[in-house]
């Protein structure tokens, strides 16, 4: 597994990544003539953009995505850290592996950590999707938090990207959780209009309902910013509905490249993840001995 080792104002960081190619998932280095997409992962899960790392369109791209502090196999120094704290890390991070301005998309917290780059550092960043909900707010779904991320019907890959969370790595990282994400390390702040209006990159919102309260203070700020519905996507979209977001996330990127010269669709590509998804019951067909279709996710009504 490949780390990097990089150090700022706020610690020592030893980042777990994953570099995808045309010609190779676990990459050492990026093809230097192609456009990077950074990824962003959400809260626990760094597998989620499985369905992208495993799609021809996006393969024909560098992909690149990294480990959060205290999330997957990243290592770090520091007991606590905000968003202004994690933008620099990434930054230095950025540094570290030499990449070039990227195209980002995220979601879930990943997003927040995104668009703290963008707003302080645009020149790192060629583009932005978002997708779902930014999160600057603490949502109240915590009783519904699986049907929230995944619908109540939860696919093969779903439950096994799930599953990898409850686990190994959900034992692990708990105790460290538990001390880091206490309620009072919870608040978040929106930013203002005169921060938003340092994006200087083209951004797009991707969202599984018409009504996305981000976009309207985007459009203030005078940002080059659109918006598409995925109908009844949950929140976790990119996972179950890599079908209609990946063409999404590719047709923008691809719009926002200048340099199209070299850039060809590989004819076979794998997952990073094809392994360790395949160890917790994950098909291509979506079925096995231990999928149930009957199976869904439900919670008790009233307070818990």
């Amino acid at each position: 597994m490949p780390f990097v080792e990089v150090s700022s104002s706020t610690g020592t960081i030893k980042f777990h990544y994953t570099i995808s190619t045309p010609a190779c998932a676990n990459a050492e280095t990026i093809d230097p003539h192609l456009p990077v997409v950074l990824f962003f992962h959400a809260f626990a899960f760094h597998t989620i953009f499985h369905s992208q790392f495993s799609d021809e369109l996006l393969r024909k791209f560098n992909l690149v995505v990294f480990d959060l502090r205290w999330h997957g196999y990243t290592e770090c120094d520091t007991l606590r850290y905000c968003n202004s704290h994690s933008r620099l890390s990434i930054i230095v991070f950025e540094d570290a592996l030499q990449l070039p301005p990227c195209h980002f998309v995220s979601i879930d917290i990943g997003s927040m950590v995104a668009l703290q780059i963008a707003v302080t550092k645009p020149e790192y960043v060629r583009s932005l999707f978002i997708m779902s909900h930014i999160c600057l707010e603490e949502l109240d779904v915590a009783l519904g938090y699986t049907q929230y991320a995944f619908s109540s019907n939860m696919s093969n890959l779903a439950k096994c990207v799930s599953n990898i969370l409850s686990t190994s790595l959900f034992a692990a990282a708990l105790p460290i959780d538990l001390k880091n994400w206490s309620p009072e390390h919870l608040k978040e702040y929106p930013h203002s209009q005169q921060a938003l209006s340092r994006i200087s990159c083209p951004v797009k919102l991707l969202h599984g309902s018409g009504i996305v309260n981000f976009l309207n203070p985007c459009k203030r700020a005078g940002l080059d910013v659109s918006f598409h519905a995925v109908p009844n996507a949950p929140h976790y979209l990119c996972a179950d509905h890599g079908n209609e977001v990946n063409p999404l996330i590719h047709d923008f990127i691809w719009e926002n490249i200048v340099n199209k010269e070299g850039i060809f669709i590989p004819t076979y590509v794998v997952s990073p993840w094809d392994k360790l998804l395949r160890e917790y019951g994950w098909t291509l067909t979506g079925k096995n001995n231990y999928d149930d279709e009957d199976i869904t996710v439900s919670f008790p009504s009233g307070n818990i």
